[in-house]
């Protein structure tokens, strides 16, 4: 029983290091868009933009798709937890 919390725990500060570094590339992608966009308007070649406007769909996107990384993580973790219960009072 010791040892399944432990793997549970193990699983769990694996989805959660998943889902930062998937939220953090993601929106990494959105802050260059925007760095990009507003060095456009510098430049005198596109409209001024602001932050919210090009970061809020990369938030959302990034928020949904880290989540289902980290969700598939933590439920493929629980099911090895699972077989490898069964096997073990086999």
């Amino acid at each position: 029983m010791r040892r399944e919390r432990a793997l549970v725990g193990l699983w769990l500060v694996m989805a959660v290091l998943l889902w930062n570094g998937v939220y953090d590339m993601s929106l990494g992608e959105g802050i260059k868009e925007y760095l990009f966009r507003s060095a456009l308007h510098e430049a005198g070649r596109a409209p001024s933009v602001s932050i919210a406007t090009v970061l809020d769909p990369y938030i959302f996107d990034a928020a949904w798709v880290s989540t289902f990384w980290a969700s598939l993580v933590m439920l493929a973790g629980l099911l090895t937890i699972r077989v490898m219960r069964r096997s073990h009072e086999a």
